[in-house]
């Protein structure tokens, strides 16, 4: 009843909507009487998630484009006059060696992990300021908070996007603004599928490797609504990445030499 109560009519905007975490995250938000947007550039996907859950409203986003954020934000202010909550999600993989890796891989890593949380957190904060509340939830990753060999990129966003978010976080609070990063372990979704591997790198095979069983995109789900209602600083789950990184910011060297340093070697050399 408290979630029901906490979601009730509040308008949301989730991007990376129509997909793993994004998609679950949408359906619960839903299912808790909020007024949902998915928006996501996945035009499949956003039929799937309306036609299994009516009262979701689908926005097309490209995430990676400033012009396409401000109109998603002006459609949402125009139908509901307000905006609650948004979840910037959105996000691709991109695993290998980093010698090996594009530019232009590089390029669009950062258009839709990073600049695309900018963009999100900027048109969403302007109005929230207005109302005098709101609540930026922006999603970053274990490996925003420990480094990540063969995701050097990857990780590199994602602290980023650790460090703009608590920053704000300060800011923000003498507006009445809240401000959250979430920060998931393994979770299943389709993105290992859809990463972008360099040369012979496998993302998926290498986290499958990790003989972590990884948790399903509905309990990452309900995770992050119970740190929405918390107004949590870090989301953290599931309890194995919460100790982990508790490990890792206790003894870093340590934890590095024992369980980061044998990762490094390029996959194409493992025996």
């Amino acid at each position: 009843m408290k979630e029901k109560s906490q979601f009730e009519n509040k308008t949301v905007i989730v991007t990376g909507g129509a997909a793993g975490i994004g998609r679950a995250v949408v359906e619960a938000l839903a299912a808790r009487g909020a007024l949902v947007y998915a928006a996501d550039i996945n035009e499949a996907g956003l039929k799937a998630i309306t036609d299994s859950v009516p009262a979701v409203i689908p926005v097309k986003l490209n995430v990676s484009q400033q012009q396409d954020f401000q109109q998603v934000i002006d459609q949402v202010l125009a139908d509901q006059g307000h905006l609650d909550i948004i979840v910037n999600n959105a996000g691709i993989g991109l695993a290998g060696d980093f010698n090996q890796t594009s530019l232009a891989d590089l390029e669009k890593i950062t258009d839709i992990n990073y600049w695309s949380v900018i963009y999100g957190t900027k048109f969403a904060y302007a109005q929230m300021i207005k109302q005098g509340h709101g609540h930026i939830v922006n999603v970053s990753s274990s490996g925003g908070a420990m480094p990540v060999p063969n995701q050097s990129m990857y990780s590199g966003i994602k602290h980023a996007v650790l460090g703009f978010s608590h920053s704000l976080r300060e800011e923000a609070a003498h507006y009445g603004v809240k401000v959250s990063t979430v920060l998931p372990g393994m979770v299943q979704s389709d993105m290992w599928d859809s990463a972008v591997n360099v040369k012979d790198y496998n993302l998926k095979k290498s986290m499958e490797n990790t003989g972590l069983k990884p948790i399903s995109a509905h309990d990452a789900a309900r995770a992050i609504l119970k740190g929405i209602i918390a107004n949590d600083r870090s989301i953290i789950f599931p309890r194995i990445n919460r100790v982990t990184l508790w490990f890792y910011r206790l003894m870093p060297n340590i934890f590095t030499r024992l369980f980061v340093t044998p990762l490094a070697k390029p996959e194409s050399a493992t025996p």
